[in-house]
């Protein structure tokens, strides 16, 4: 599946799809809970100014998540 990055530096509009989430226990429970599991298709909607929060698509739902939050998250290209 080409190169994985974290959801925080992954380009504005451009789909990708999980391939993991790191973390403590608490933070990667939080993250599945919430629909961020492997194979799932999300892409970042847009940036705060100070690129925190971000606003992030996935499972046809937006939402807030912090930049700390997105360093946990693992993506690579859906395509």
């Amino acid at each position: 599946m080409g190169n994985e990055i974290t959801l925080d530096v992954a380009a504005e509009q451009q789909e990708m799809k999980i391939t993991g989430v790191t973390g403590s226990q608490a933070q990667k429970t939080r993250m599945l809970q919430m629909g961020f599991t492997p194979g799932t298709r999300v892409r970042i909607v847009r940036r705060a100014p100070m690129s925190d929060p971000l606003e992030v698509k996935i499972r046809g739902t937006r939402m807030l998540l912090r930049r700390d939050e997105c360093q946990n998250i693992r993506v690579a290209s859906a395509e």
